[in-house]
């Protein structure tokens, strides 16, 4: 199955995408080709979103946008949107993830400058993703638009968002919807997202619902890790504050219980981190996905979940 990419890296001279921001490339990369290259695009946004229309059929299969974190290469992106839409599809929710990659220095040690080059690449991810996709609709073949963002892919989101609410050329700011977003091990203060907080209202603002997994066994984004340059506590680890309300459209499920049950922690298909990225080889955690994105129960309904709170859960164990 092609594989889509909607990549802002720059090129190199080798032919290949490196690690500064470029320009927007549609690309379709073939079945069993293991790395996105610049001779992969397909065209001009039209024809690529003609070609992944095309390939929802007639039913319309929702997008998921996928978008990745730091100190990842364009070859374990790929990896990991093919996993993940294998897993879906696997599950009954037919899909097409399509990957935003973002540029990263490709070392753990380039924290700052992968965030950097996250903020700087955010607004792509509306004006040359989710925007044309919202243009394209019509009623004879409407596609659900739905995100999900791992680590610094979470700050790429949010920044995303807020960028397309500050500059409202030609109504950017006010006429897109997305459906489902969903947050893992995401690199994220915990306190933006207090109800009154602004930080994440341009996001609230354009989503159905907001679900946000996370562990507190998550090393990457631990406060005593140096790399961080906010040392507030992360979302991905702590989850939403608890002391203060937090916007109805989020909901939270801790994930700390069944990383705990897993009992083999090496990945078997990606790499990383893996108190970080163990979602991504988790099948409990693909349940539960797949029921999000779906969306046809409510928070409180779907299966392997216990519920804590009003908007919190936790990800049984088995």
């Amino acid at each position: 199955m092609t594989s889509f990419v909607l990549s802002v890296r720059d090129t190199n001279p080798e032919g290949r995408f490196s690690t500064g921001l470029g320009n927007p490339s549609y690309l379709a990369v073939p079945d069993g080709v293991d790395e996105p290259l610049p001779g992969h695009v397909l065209g001009e946004a039209r024809a690529w979103l003609e070609a992944v229309v095309a390939g929802a059929g007639p039913e319309g299969r929702p997008v998921v946008f996928f978008v990745h974190g730091y100190n990842t290469d364009p070859a374990e992106a790929l990896r990991r949107q093919r996993l993940i839409e294998q897993e879906l599809i696997r599950r009954g929710f037919g899909c097409q993830v399509i990957g935003f990659d973002w540029p990263t220095a490709g070392t753990a040690v380039a924290y700052g400058y992968d965030r950097l080059e996250a903020h700087q690449a955010a607004l792509s991810l509306v004006v040359d993703g989710i925007l044309p996709f919202a243009g394209f609709q019509s009623a004879r073949c409407p596609v659900a638009v739905h995100l999900l963002a791992h680590s610094m892919g979470g700050f790429v989101l949010r920044e995303a968002f807020r960028a397309a609410d500050r500059s409202r050329r030609d109504g950017l700011g006010t006429r897109w919807k997305v459906g489902q977003l969903v947050l893992f091990g995401a690199d994220l203060s915990s306190a933006c997202f207090a109800a009154d907080s602004p930080d994440l209202e341009p996001v609230f603002a354009h989503c159905g619902r907001l679900t946000n997994y996370f562990s507190g066994y998550d090393e990457a984004l631990a406060v005593s890790n140096v790399k961080h340059l906010d040392l507030s506590a992360r979302v991905g680890r702590v989850g939403m504050p608890t002391r203060t309300p937090a916007n109805a459209k989020a909901v939270d499920v801790d994930c700390g219980p069944r990383y705990l049950a897993v009992p083999d922690r090496r990945f078997q298909v990606i790499d990383g981190l893996v108190s970080h990225s163990w979602y991504l080889e988790d099948p409990r955690w693909y349940d539960d996905l797949a029921h999000t994105l779906r969306g046809t129960l409510d928070r409180a309904l779907i299966p392997g979940r216990q519920q804590v709170g009003e908007n919190d859960f936790v990800l049984l164990e088995s």
